[in-house]
């Protein structure tokens, strides 16, 4: 299992998530098949692709995440 974060839109897993688009940055775990998104606030792993969060806090506009 590999922990990474992935800044490249093209390679994102379910590229419609509000996740990719959260201040609070997903950990992205994965494995030889699947890959699974973990949200820091929640401190759980939501079925994807998530498209509303009540913990969804947006990125400041002109900000981007490494």
């Amino acid at each position: 299992m590999t922990d990474e974060t992935d800044g490249d839109e093209q390679r994102q897993p379910f590229p419609d998530s509000l996740c990719h688009r959260c201040a609070a940055p997903p950990q992205y775990i994965r494995t030889e098949r699947s890959t699974f998104i973990r949200c820091p606030i929640l401190k759980r792993y939501p079925p994807q692709p998530v498209r509303d969060c009540e913990a969804f806090v947006p990125v400041p506009q002109g900000e981007r995440r490494a």
